[in-house]
């Protein structure tokens, strides 16, 4: 088939590799002059397939009056009739129920993902920086650290303030600070610009793949209530089937389709810094109380958070750039006075926080999208699950959980 992959962010590019492996002749559309333009290019870093909860739950229920109200750690939202009618959809995903399947169904994609990035690797030479480096959450009340505490079956290990901090010598808290964290041996990092670039790069030497980039996508093209064509600035497009990977931008897609998408954009900012003569971070860290990640690229530390509901803009935010700035001296004492690249991105979350990955309610658009805050974490797992399903062959891990169904 020829398949038309909307978008060139992590999702629409890890599509296009998968669906051109599975011997499809592949075009990749985006009105960006290069890949990983916007959500994919600077997020958190964290490969984190052991971390998957969902956003909504009961215990985000209890916590939503407070993260509302002015402070370091409240939410920003600008009321609109999507986000409305998105959170009432998040409210009834607030179930220890909803809880449990969604996380179920995310381990199973992360395995999968992880999996799929290891194959890709052993075919094609990528330098990101990827590095089995761990992951230690760092929980500064007890009782969240309570909360999160593993099964004793788990991978991770629960930790003292002061085994923390040796197994982090980069750290800057003191023992009475925080209560303890939760260290994944297991978990990796890497940069997902660097990823989504030498990616892009190899697809443009596939004889399979197309690359149509600079190329406004417009409306889709129907014939036979079938979609056979997408309209751009560079004419029409036609092809046998179409994946949308558009991130924040596919619910306006789909409502040109004729149908609702539950996808809202939830606003993240990072920090690029130098690491100068500080201690280099060894390991991935969360702070769990603060919401905001730490990750080692080489020479460089990644610092990200936040999840402000306001709309469509990238613009990055004055105030949370130099909260992120004081974290950082906070917790690592990294001095963010150079070298710092401020970024914001918009991740597409779904109300239960699971991709949308399956046909849509029009015949020849696919569905590959919604992957949130684990969009980096997720990619390579969605697009060999979307390659399946495109072919008809067994899905390589459950697909039922990311139908839109689910949606009503």
């Amino acid at each position: 088939m020829k398949i038309g992959v909307l978008g060139a962010g992590v999702i629409g590019l890890t599509s296009a590799w998968w669906l051109a492996e599975a011997g499809h002749d592949v075009v990749l559309i985006d009105r960006a002059g290069g890949p990983a333009a916007e959500a994919s290019r600077a997020n958190g870093a964290q490969l984190s397939y052991r971390y998957v909860a969902p956003m909504a739950s009961p215990k985000m229920l209890g916590q939503l009056p407070g993260l509302l109200f002015p402070g370091e750690n409240a939410i920003k939202v600008s009321l609109d009739r999507d986000l409305i009618g998105w959170g009432l959809r998040f409210l009834k995903a607030c179930t220890g129920a909803e809880v449990a399947r969604t996380t179920a169904a995310q381990l199973a994609l992360a395995e999968l993902s992880r999996m799929e990035l290891e194959r890709l690797l052993g075919k094609v030479p990528l330098d990101f920086g990827l590095r089995t480096a761990g992951k230690l959450v760092v929980f500064r009340k007890p009782s969240d650290l309570e909360a999160a505490r593993p099964e004793e079956s788990d991978v991770s290990d629960v930790l003292t303030p002061q085994q923390c901090l040796a197994l982090e010598p980069a750290l800057t808290l003191r023992p009475d600070e925080f209560a303890g964290g939760i260290y994944t041996a297991s978990e990796q990092v890497g940069d997902c610009g660097a990823f989504c670039d030498q990616l892009f790069a190899r697809l443009g030497q596939s004889n399979r793949v197309e690359l149509r980039m600079k190329t406004a996508i417009g409306r889709p093209v129907t014939k036979n209530q079938r979609m056979i064509g997408i309209e751009t600035d560079q004419g029409i497009i036609e092809a046998d089937l179409f994946v949308l990977s558009l991130g924040s931008g596919a619910r306006a897609f789909a409502r040109s389709c004729g149908f609702n998408l539950p996808i809202y954009p939830v606003k993240g900012h990072s920090i690029t810094i130098a690491d100068g003569g500080a201690p280099a971070l060894m390991h991935s860290v969360t702070d769990y109380s603060r919401k905001i990640v730490y990750a080692p690229l080489g020479g460089a530390t990644r610092v990200a958070g936040f999840a402000d509901f306001q709309g469509y803009d990238t613009t990055p935010s004055a105030a949370r750039i130099a909260q992120l700035k004081n974290a950082a001296a906070d917790t690592l004492g990294l001095q963010a006075s150079n070298g710092v690249e401020p970024w914001a991105g918009l991740r597409p979350m779904t109300p239960d926080s699971r991709p949308v990955i399956g046909p849509s309610p029009l015949a020849g658009l696919f569905l590959n999208t919604g992957q949130g805050m684990l969009g980096w974490t997720l990619a390579c797992g969605s697009a060999r699950l979307t390659a399946d399903l495109v072919d008809g062959a067994t899905p390589s891990c459950p697909a039922e959980p990311f139908a839109l169904a689910r949606f009503g």
